[in-house]
C-alpha cells in the first residue's frame, strides 16, 4: 500500500491534486444539525401542461439512505451506518408501493460510505467501508459484500488487500470490477488499484503502472472503447488501459479541481460531461461545466453551458429521454445555502431548464435513483433535516402527459449485437428506444451511471429492436429497457439483462 501524505498542491501541480483530502477525513463524522429547512412550494398544477414536474409529499424511510441501489426486482435497496453498538449496517428496502423491508447486515460489517455497483447477475457488489476506531477516528477496512436482489440476502465477499473507506468502483467490459482509491485512514490516500474477477471470487492487485492517486469517489467511466477514464475529483484527468494496465495523462479540467460534483457519460458514448462541484474545501461551488470529446484526435476539456445555480453535494440521474436530472445542493460548505430549484440538461441542445423545488433540501449524504415509471427516487441527506430519513419523489414534465406508450412484451434478456422484437400498441409513434443502467449511488455520484439509445424499426404492432454491439458499450447486467413517443413521452420499464 502507498499512503499518500495529507498536503496540498499549487494548481500547477504535476501530480494529483489532494485537496480532496482535506474534507474526506470528516465528511461522514460531521454532527448531524437539527435546524428543519424547507421551501416554499413552486410546484405548477398536476396538469397535461406542467413544465416544471412536480414533487410528492416526504415519507419516511427510518434510515438515512446515505448509499441506494435500483434492484432488478424493481425496488430500492439502500443502507446507512451500524443502527447500534454491534452488528451490521442498517440496510432496507423500499418498493412502489411504499412498503419497506428491513434488510440490515446479519454480520459485522459496516458499509458506511462505501464503493457500490450492480454485478452482471444482478447482485450488488460493495468495496469497503469503515471501522470507526478510538476516539471517533475512521479507518478503512478490506471486507467485500454482496446483496442478493432475487433472495434479499447479504453475504460476505473476499477480502481486498488494502483498506478503504471512500472507494470509486467501475465495472469492466468482461464484468470485473476494478476498485480505486479510498482512504486507509483520515489523509491517508490509497493509489493501488484491485480488480474483483466474479468468476473466481477473488482480489488481484494491478501492477504499479496501475497506481494513482485517486482520492475519494473518483468519478471513474467505461469508455466504449473498453478503457476507465477518471474524471475527478482532482483537476488532472487519466485513464486506465485495461490490456496493459497502465494510467496515461488525458488533460486538465478549465476549472481545476471540482469536489463533489459530478460527471457523466453522455448519450453516444463519445462525450463525459462534468458539472458543478468547488474547487476546495469551504469553497463556493460553481455553476460551471465542461465536455471532453473522445472522438476527437487530441481530447481536450472545454467549458459547456453553465448550470443556472452553483452546485455541490448535489444528486443527479439520468432520465429515460437522456436528459440529466439534478436535484439539490448547496452553494457553499456541505450544510450552508441551498442550491435553488431542481434544474435539467439536454445534451442535445446543450441547454438546462429550471424545474420544481424539492419541499425538503438535499445535499451531503444524500441520492438520487430513477424508477421504472420514470419518476425519480430522491432520499438520505443530513445537515439542515431532523427529517434526514426522509425520501420524496419527483415526477418530471412527462409524468403528466397523456398517452404514455405501453410495452406489452419485451425479453428478460439478449445478448450483444442482437435484434430483438418489443410488442406495444404504439409502435407507429415510437420515436426513441433507450437502455439505462439500474442506478447505484451515494454522495453525489452515481455508479456506472449509463445512457444508451438503440437502434429500432417499426414492424406490425411491434419493434425490432437492436441491442447494443459489445459490452463496452453496455457492460453486462441489467438495464431499464424505455419506448418514448413523439413527445418525449417514456412507457414504464422493462428489466432486461444483457449478457
Amino acid at each position: 500500500m502507498t499512503k499518500i501524505p495529507f498536503r496540498h498542491h499549487s494548481a500547477n501541480s504535476s501530480v494529483f491534486k489532494l485537496v480532496a483530502a482535506a474534507s474526506a477525513a470528516f465528511i461522514c463524522a460531521l454532527p448531524i444539525l437539527s435546524s428543519e429547512r424547507t421551501f416554499a412550494d413552486t410546484n405548477q398544477p398536476l396538469t397535461g401542461t406542467n413544465t416544471q414536474g412536480a414533487w410528492g409529499e416526504p415519507f419516511d424511510l427510518g434510515v438515512i439512505a446515505i448509499n441506494a441501489a435500483l434492484l432488478p426486482t424493481g425496488k430500492v435497496l439502500f443502507w446507512q451506518f451500524i443502527g447500534g453498538t454491534s452488528g451490521g449496517s442498517r440496510a432496507e428496502l423500499w418498493d412502489a408501493s411504499g412498503t419497506l423491508t428491513d434488510v440490515s447486515i446479519p454480520y459485522e460489517h459496516d458499509v458506511f460510505c462505501s464503493g457500490h455497483t450492480a454485478l452482471a447477475d444482478g447482485r450488488v457488489f460493495i468495496a469497503g467501508g469503515v471501522l470507526w476506531g478510538q476516539s471517533g477516528s475512521e479507518i478503512g477496512v478490506t471486507h467485500s459484500d454482496f446483496f442478493d436482489p432475487f433472495t434479499e440476502t447479504w453475504s460476505a465477499g473476499p477480502e481486498m488487500e488494502y483498506p478503504r473507506w471512500y472507494p470509486d468502483v467501475k465495472e469492466a467490459a468482461d464484468g470485473s470490477v476494478y476498485v480505486f482509491g479510498g482512504q486507509a485512514s483520515p489523509g491517508m490516500l490509497i493509489n493501488d488499484t484491485e480488480r474483483y474477477d466474479p468468476v473466481s471470487n477473488t482480489f488481484s492487485t494491478l501492477p504499479s503502472s496501475g497506481d494513482i492517486v485517486a482520492d475519494i469517489y473518483s468519478r471513474t467511466i467505461l469508455l466504449p472503447d473498453g478503457r476507465i477514464f477518471m474524471a475527478g475529483q482532482n483537476q488532472e484527468t487519466d485513464v486506465l488501459d485495461l490490456n496493459t494496465q497502465t494510467w496515461s495523462f488525458v488533460g486538465d479540467m478549465e476549472y481545476g479541481n471540482r469536489l463533489n460534483g459530478n460527471a457523466f457519460l453522455l448519450p453516444g458514448l463519445e462525450k463525459v460531461m462534468v458539472i458543478g462541484g468547488g474547487s476546495g474545501p469551504n469553497v463556493d461551488a460553481t455553476t460551471t461545466t465542461e465536455i471532453i470529446d473522445f472522438s476527437q484526435p487530441t481530447p481536450a476539456w472545454s467549458y459547456s453551458t453553465p448550470m443556472n445555480y452553483p452546485r455541490q453535494y448535489f444528486t443527479s440521474t439520468y432520465l429515460p429521454d437522456g436528459k440529466i436530472l439534478l436535484i439539490g445542493g448547496v452553494r457553499e460548505d456541505k450544510f450552508v445555502d441551498p442550491a435553488g430549484p431542481a434544474e435539467m440538461f439536454d445534451p442535445d441542445t446543450a441547454t438546462w431548464t429550471v424545474l420544481a423545488t424539492a419541499p425538503i433540501a438535499k445535499a451531503h449524504h444524500a441520492n438520487a435513483i430513477l424508477l421504472p415509471d420514470g419518476r425519480v427516487w430522491s432520499a438520505g441527506g443530513d445537515g439542515y433535516l431532523p427529517m434526514r430519513t426522509y425520501a420524496q419523489i419527483y415526477s418530471p414534465p412527462y409524468i403528466f402527459r397523456n398517452n404514455r406508450p405501453t410495452i406489452t412484451s419485451a425479453p428478460t434478456s439478449v445478448t450483444y449485437n442482437q435484434r430483438f422484437t418489443v410488442t406495444t400498441p404504439d409502435s407507429r409513434n415510437i420515436n426513441k428506444v433507450s437502455f439505462v443502467r439500474l442506478g447505484t449511488a451515494t454522495h453525489v455520484g452515481t455508479f456506472d451511471q449509463r445512457y444508451l439509445a438503440l437502434d429500432f424499426r417499426a414492424k406490425n404492432g411491434s419493434l425490432q429492436v437492436t441491442s447494443p454491439i459489445d459490452s463496452a458499450h453496455a457492460p453486462p447486467g441489467y438495464y431499464m429497457l424505455f419506448i418514448l413517443n413523439s413527445k418525449g413521452t417514456p412507457s414504464v420499464a422493462s428489466m432486461v439483462q444483457i449478457q
